[in-house]
């Protein structure tokens, strides 16, 4: 077989170790309850100068978001996914049709983008958040346990919003449909390595049974062979800035075995602010495996602002749709 044809690899980070993320979380998680058994303070120990000086946390506090914020990143996502082309959008269930989409948040941080989806986007299925930071795990339990995210408190007067970009493409995005029959569960944080894991689908991508006594996840949708929805907001951002000794890199492996937790036909959305929109498509489909029966293709964009420099044209973040499509 020959090699696969991949992107250049970006040099190693801190912001690529887990060391970085449990300290920051951990930092986090330390400010909040510095707020909340000294409500006066002003201003909190001099380690804590990256987070807000009140128990409220933010996107923009957290790197792994803020990287996204000036490019209005979460929102974009999220209007993506409402709009009535996408299949699985809320506006489109019908009484009787197949049940709420389950979504998949690899690398949660502090939950805010499943927070965002839930209260803002109307989706009611189940949802899991993951991440391989404990610390990050322990904070998004307790945000949405405190309700302490803005995106946990997002008042329905906000919900209808005119958005500009979406009018031009002639999409109805106001105006989302609320499943008034389904129940919202609470969204479900759990701390997993998506690298170091064996409890996933086989790589042909059947459907397997788990043995008992077996290394499974409680949370894993092994009946529906995967979720309906995964998003990577900043994941694989993190995960190609990985300080890696081995011969291949973990960039190399990420995309494989991402592909192994959508269910065929589901919805893989990528958002990167470190790879261009064609770096990413050959990372997630590349040359080599282009004949695959179980692969992923590309399915849609989201659309971001542009700009010139130098003669060139870019973006400063993209966000591309992969759909996993199989043959039997």
């Amino acid at each position: 077989m020959a090699e696969s044809v991949h992107p250049a690899y970006l040099s190693p980070s801190e912001l690529g170790s887990k060391d970085y993320w449990e300290s920051y979380y951990a930092r986090t998680l330390a400010h909040i309850a510095h707020a909340d058994t000294e409500p006066d303070s002003q201003q909190g120990p001099a380690d804590h100068s990256d987070v807000d000086s009140d128990a409220d946390v933010n996107d923009e506090d957290d790197p792994g978001t803020s990287w996204f914020s000036e490019h209005n990143a979460p929102e974009k996502v999220l209007q993506f996914l409402t709009r009535r082309s996408f299949p699985l959008a809320p506006r489109n269930r019908r009484a009787g049709g197949p049940a709420p989409p389950s979504i998949l948040d690899l690398g949660t941080g502090n939950g805010s983008m499943l927070a965002l989806l839930r209260k803002k986007g109307h989706f009611v299925g189940k949802m899991v958040g993951v991440d391989y930071s404990a610390r990050s795990v322990e904070l998004a339990r307790e945000l949405q346990r405190s309700r302490g995210h803005s995106a946990y408190r997002t008042d329905s007067e906000d919900e209808d919003e005119d958005d500009d970009e979406e009018g031009s493409e002639g999409e109805d995005t106001d105006n989302v449909r609320k499943d008034d029959g389904a129940q919202s569960a609470p969204i479900q944080f759990e701390e997993w390595d998506i690298l170091g894991s064996k409890a996933l689908l086989s790589e042909t991508g059947e459907k397997v049974t788990p043995s008992p006594g077996s290394d499974t996840l409680s949370w894993f949708p092994y009946e529906d062979g995967g979720f309906d929805i995964v998003l990577d907001k900043g994941t694989f951002d993190a995960i190609s800035l990985a300080d890696d000794a081995q011969d291949t890199r973990v960039c190399e492996r990420y995309p494989d075995i991402v592909r192994r937790l959508v269910k065929k036909g589901g919805y893989l959305i990528v958002t990167s602010c470190n790879w261009t929109e064609d770096e990413l498509v050959k990372w997630f489909v590349p040359e080599t495996k282009g004949d695959r029966t179980d692969r992923l293709s590309v399915w849609g964009r989201v659309e971001y602002p542009r700009f010139r420099f130098g003669g060139q044209e870019g973006q400063g973040v993209c966000t591309v749709c992969f759909q996993r499509v199989a043959s039997s």
